[in-house]
């Protein structure tokens, strides 16, 4: 569990940004709204080597705070707090664990966040945060219930893309340099 637990870029993760650098630089982004945590940080200073945008940094698109199992393995999880982790795997969306976030509580910060967006007079922005942030942040856009926003995936290398028209919002993403594929990928099957 990484959470809000600091970390740096490895190697991949910084070929990664440039491969995504590269694949924006020419899409018209005018600014980049960037999660505080230092992978984040990372992650925008080389996508600003191909897009040279201004950059806000936000905690409220922060990763899940995943409390007491920040930095942890699943496998320690499973030992130390069989009860709650069996709770939380019972009910991902709703259950907090100890000192954790559930998504509602994510939903509350990421709707302040996209509130404030809709203030701003920008059309294209690119934002930088985490898995499951992001697919929060997605799925109060599209007005997802809880299966929903449950039912789909980010890795590290997967760019979402979503566009307003005047019937709602389109979705697409890339893996890597390739796409656009329409949609939203899937959430892998728990193991």
């Amino acid at each position: 569990m990484q959470g809000q637990w600091n970390s740096n870029l490895n190697d991949l993760g910084r070929q990664q940004a440039d491969q995504h650098g590269q694949m924006l630089r020419d899409k018209g982004i005018e600014h980049l709204f960037v999660s505080p945590l230092d992978r984040t940080r990372q992650t925008a200073e080389i996508l600003n080597r191909h897009l040279a945008l201004p950059v806000t940094f936000d905690d409220r698109i922060m990763e899940w705070d995943c409390g007491d199992w920040s930095g942890r393995f699943w496998d320690e999880l499973i030992h130390e707090w069989p009860e709650e982790f069996a709770s939380w795997r019972a009910d991902e969306f709703n259950y907090r664990g100890p000192n954790c976030e559930n998504y509602p509580d994510m939903i509350q910060r990421a709707g302040e966040f996209l509130a404030h967006l809709s203030t701003l007079d920008l059309e294209r922005i690119a934002v930088v945060s985490h898995g499951m942030i992001g697919r929060v942040l997605v799925g109060v856009l599209l007005d997802m219930a809880p299966a929903g926003m449950l039912g789909f995936h980010q890795t590290n290398d997967t760019i979402f893309h979503l566009s307003r028209t005047r019937d709602g919002w389109t979705t697409r993403h890339y893996v890597g340099p390739e796409g656009p594929f329409d949609g939203l990928p899937a959430r892998p099957p728990p193991g």
